[in-house]
């Protein structure tokens, strides 16, 4: 008779172990490769198929009390607004912004100046033409573009946020064409961009967040811009999120993000022979003011101006403020 033998693992080996987990184990990695591909497909397919509804039928309150006027170019057809007699004043908005943001400062600057308020491409309703690029210089270059549709050789220079980097970038390249420069809130400075913009920054993850902001979303963006939130009325979120909410400028702010290499301009700081004058928010919490502080020792004889109780739209937080110090600064 045969009997089994039993086999007892000695000190210095393991028992074997099965060849084939259980079943329930092997399903686990394939049901979980799947979900991740599953989930994987359908971030691609937010990001670079699906498209989120625009506002549709919006007529704007604001553009019934201007007159809107257009320049073509080869870049893009400029919708802008020229207002006052005077010395040339071009006024540039930020990121996400449009040339509304000046409402208040165009008519304290037009008493003494022709005020010429652009919507740069990205902005607005300035139409641009395919394959566009979206960096810093392409956008500087525009501003001499829209000069040169307007008849302009020589204006000074307002930009504010972006707008500001926009124009800090044409004046290093063109100082003769700048007469003089005001800084608003701009970036410029070789440092991080701001918090609030990392996200776009991000291959898939900012295509992703743009198309998935809803008008609450950008309302929280804009809030977080003013100090003063009475300013921040439905008319003010509903004039710009009506164009921003287009597929295609939801796509140019992810390619302006991505496009914040502030180093060139930084190096310029000390070349820049404008006169200049920096007014920044106290309360900003996009850029701290400790950056006007640092333009004004860097950009020779800049003027710097801190307004107390503003936040980073310094110019729509508090133009009681402001506009004096642009009037006195632009002056002949």
């Amino acid at each position: 008779m045969k009997t089994s033998k039993e086999i007892i693992a000695g000190p210095d080996e393991t028992p074997q172990a099965s060849a084939e987990p259980p079943a329930r184990l092997r399903r686990w990695p394939r049901w979980l490769a799947g979900t991740v591909a599953l989930l994987l497909a359908a971030v691609l397919l937010v990001a670079y198929v699906w498209q989120p509804p625009a506002v549709e039928g919006y007529r704007s309150p604001y553009l019934d009390r201007v007159h809107s006027q257009y320049a073509d170019s080869p870049v893009a057809r400029f919708h802008y607004t020229k207002t006052g007699q005077g010395a040339p004043v071009v006024l540039i908005a930020g990121g996400a912004q449009w040339r509304y943001s000046y409402r208040d400062t165009i008519p304290a600057l037009a008493e003494n100046h022709t005020v010429y308020a652009v919507d740069l491409p990205s902005q607005g309703y300035t139409e641009v033409a395919e394959d566009f690029s979206y960096t810093i210089p392409a956008m500087a270059d525009t501003i001499g573009t829209f000069m040169d549709a307007v008849g302009l050789k020589k204006a000074s220079l307002v930009g504010h946020s972006w707008g500001g980097a926009w124009s800090l970038s044409f004046v290093e390249r063109h100082p003769e064409r700048v007469d003089k420069l005001v800084l608003m809130d701009s970036p410029g400075l070789n440092k991080e961009p701001a918090s609030q913009t990392a996200a776009f920054e991000l291959p898939v993850v900012g295509e992703v967040a743009v198309k998935l902001m809803r008008r609450p979303d950008f309302e929280t963006s804009l809030r977080s811009a003013f100090a003063h939130q009475d300013r921040v009325t439905a008319e003010v979120i509903d004039e710009t999120w009506a164009w921003l909410s287009r597929p295609e400028r939801r796509a140019a702010f992810v390619e302006l993000a991505r496009g914040q290499d502030y180093a060139p301009l930084d190096q310029g700081l000390g070349r820049i022979s404008a006169s200049t004058l920096i007014v920044w928010g106290q309360d900003d919490h996009w850029l701290p003011a400790s950056y006007a502080r640092e333009y004004g020792e860097r950009i020779p004889g800049a003027e710097v101006k801190v307004i107390p109780g503003a936040g980073h739209n310094v110019h729509e937080d508090d133009p009681a403020q402001v506009n004096p110090l642009l009037v006195k600064f632009l002056s002949p």
